[in-house]
């Protein structure tokens, strides 16, 4: 009885996925995939490959360009400023614990990264689109 309990305790971390996102590909303001649909339990990678950036969650009207230290919402996340250094390529690793749409920029620039589009949509939904989110944080006011 004790092995099958182990066992079942042991499957969500079999069954889970890591989704790998390039930040600032070939020197871009951009997170590569911009978006992600992803299950609770699966990671996200974030892996910094130039300059010094941030992924942190904003609200989807793109009001808060840029980002606030620590993220918006209860399920909020910020990576801080992960500077590249050398060949030095720092990660974030964020945890998904829910299905529901999460939107993050950006926080470089005092918000210009966010207004010119390095924005990323965790779980994006047919009512709360990338597109529009991107677009949303592209007209925000700083």
């Amino acid at each position: 009885m004790l092995f099958k309990a182990v066992l079942l305790a042991l499957i969500p971390a079999i069954v889970a996925v890591d989704h790998p996102v390039t930040v600032a590909q070939g020197g871009g303001l951009t997170f590569t995939p911009n978006q992600v649909v992803a299950d609770p339990g699966d990671t996200i990678t974030f892996t910094f490959v130039s300059k010094n950036h941030t992924v942190t969650t904003t609200n989807f009207s793109g009001a808060v360009c840029p980002p606030p230290d620590g993220g918006v919402g209860p399920n909020g996340f910020d990576s801080g400023f992960l500077p590249v250094v050398g060949t030095d390529t720092p990660q974030f690793v964020f945890t998904v614990v829910d299905t529901e749409p999460h939107f993050a920029a950006c926080k470089q620039g005092g918000g210009t990264h966010c207004q010119a589009g390095m924005t990323f949509a965790l779980n994006p939904t047919e009512e709360m689109t990338f597109a529009e989110f991107d677009a949303n944080a592209r007209k925000s006011q700083l």
